[in-house]
């Protein structure tokens, strides 16, 4: 029987590759089937995720703007005393501006706006169906249809003429717009609007400087002459006040209209120290 061979030594236990060990040995394989993109590709990636948010926040952006209609532009103007003053706007519509008038100039997005602060303007609108016109006095509004028409703001009292087209007017608190034809008019304030009343076509013409008065206040007469003069008329005596006063009258030429008052109405009419012209009753 022949003798058995020693037995081998144990050998040490084989210890598991590690995961870098793993990697090294199969690097080039995933490489190549798990390619890396370059640089420029990722450029593009992030690129690509950025527009997917920031293009819809622009859209809301431009929507909510859209909607608000801000103004992006504000031009004021005035007319001096005595002056009256004409302005194109550069959608071809044109203001003149009775004397002693101060208004805005509104552009937005999808309207055209003008703010009357105090004075009197006739607006011909060059018509726009995706940008309408606006005229705002104080809580008297009038949206323009295409027209020619007049705004006189005294105070929180607004006087709305229409010549030609169509307007709609409205107050707040008013409820719902009313719509002037040629030839008519409205009285409006916060809250009240009147009916519409016939003007006279052949009246005289304010934009010409004539000024008729039919059975007008005499304190709604020295508001009036007031732009047309540069010193202050002062009514002392408030029981005056609604004495009617007829006629027409020259607008470049309202100290001769004063002057005439006295002729037509008890009233007499002192200049005082300081250049300021009063009315009182007749002694």
């Amino acid at each position: 029987m022949s003798p058995q061979p020693p037995p081998s030594p144990p050998q040490p236990p084989v210890q598991p590759a590690t995961t870098d060990q793993v990697l090294d040995q199969h690097r080039d394989a995933l490489k190549e089937r798990f390619p890396m993109p370059s640089a420029d590709a990722l450029q593009r990636r992030r690129g690509g995720r950025a527009s997917k948010i920031v293009l819809p926040l622009l859209l809301i952006t431009a929507t909510g703007v859209f909607i608000a209609d801000p103004a992006w532009q504000v031009h004021d103007y005035r007319s001096a005393v005595g002056e009256r003053r004409g302005i194109r706007l550069p959608d071809g519509s044109h203001l003149l501006l009775d004397a002693g008038t101060h208004l805005q100039v509104r552009r937005h997005i999808r309207s055209r706006q003008v703010v009357l602060v105090q004075g009197q303007a006739r607006f011909q609108v060059q018509h726009s169906t995706w940008r309408p016109f606006e005229v705002e006095a104080g809580a008297v509004h009038v949206r323009n249809y295409g027209t020619v028409f007049d705004v006189d703001r005294q105070g929180s009292l607004s006087e709305v003429t229409l010549w030609r087209g169509e307007v709609g007017v409205r107050v707040d608190g008013g409820g719902a717009e009313q719509r002037l034809k040629p030839g008519q008019r409205v009285l409006a304030q916060p809250g009240s609007l009147s009916p519409p009343e016939a003007v006279d076509p052949d009246r005289a013409d304010w934009t010409r400087g004539r000024l008729q008065f039919d059975r007008m206040p005499l304190a709604e007469v020295l508001r009036i002459l007031q732009r047309y003069h540069d010193r202050p008329i002062v009514l002392d005596d408030p029981v005056l006040g609604p004495l009617q006063v007829s006629g027409v009258f020259d607008a470049d030429r309202a100290e001769a209209v004063l002057a005439l008052l006295p002729e037509i109405l008890p009233v007499q009419v002192h200049t005082a120290s300081d250049g300021s012209l009063h009315l009182r009753a007749r002694d």
